[in-house]
């Protein structure tokens, strides 16, 4: 959630989540909601209440799968026995194995299905980076997950990148023992 403030009224209302084109910024007041389009000029985008996210924000550039170039992508990465606790470089594989998705790593046997989550796990933390970043996360309907969450957008094309490259993609990552930078603004 965050305010803003109509310099017309000057009124200060609470909005879920806004995004910007070249004149207008156009808001949301709820999740499924409307979007109002207001002129840039009229409107103050006010401090967000929740200006720190209860985890880290790891950032990974990609080729993004529709136009070819190069995009950054940014994603929590948590354990997936305790969403809460942030997987932090040097990779504690072993108990990302503990908890690995064996199924999954028989069927694909190609990456591990490290026990963690990335961006499209878990709603409340998508919702929370859609609304922090809501150039580079935006609701996107997935193929592949027959639905429509917060997801990552090229920054090119403006197609979503979904999670399972994403997961693909760390899970590459943590098996070498890379380090993913975390993103700062």
């Amino acid at each position: 959630m965050f305010k803003f403030k109509n310099k017309k009224t000057n009124e200060v209302k609470t909005a879920y989540a806004f995004r910007e084109d070249e004149e207008r910024i156009y808001i949301k007041f709820s999740a499924d909601g409307k979007e109002y389009g207001y002129f840039k000029g009229n409107i103050e985008i006010m401090n967000s209440e929740c200006d720190t996210l209860p985890f880290k924000v790891y950032t990974l550039t990609k080729e993004c799968y529709k136009c070819r170039q190069s995009t950054k992508i940014l994603t929590y990465i948590t354990f997936a026995n305790n969403p809460k606790e942030d997987v932090c470089y040097p990779w504690n594989k072993r108990r990302l194995l503990e908890h690995q998705d064996i199924f999954a790593h028989l069927q694909d046997p190609s990456i591990e299905y490290y026990g963690l989550n990335v961006i499209g796990d878990i709603e409340e933390f998508d919702l929370m980076l859609m609304e922090k970043y809501p150039d580079k996360i935006q609701n996107k309907y997935s193929q592949t997950k027959k639905r429509t969450y917060p997801m990552n957008v090229c920054e090119h094309c403006g197609n979503g990148q979904g999670w399972y490259y994403i997961y693909r993609d760390v899970n590459e990552k943590i098996k070498a023992m890379n380090e993913i930078d975390t993103y700062s603004e």
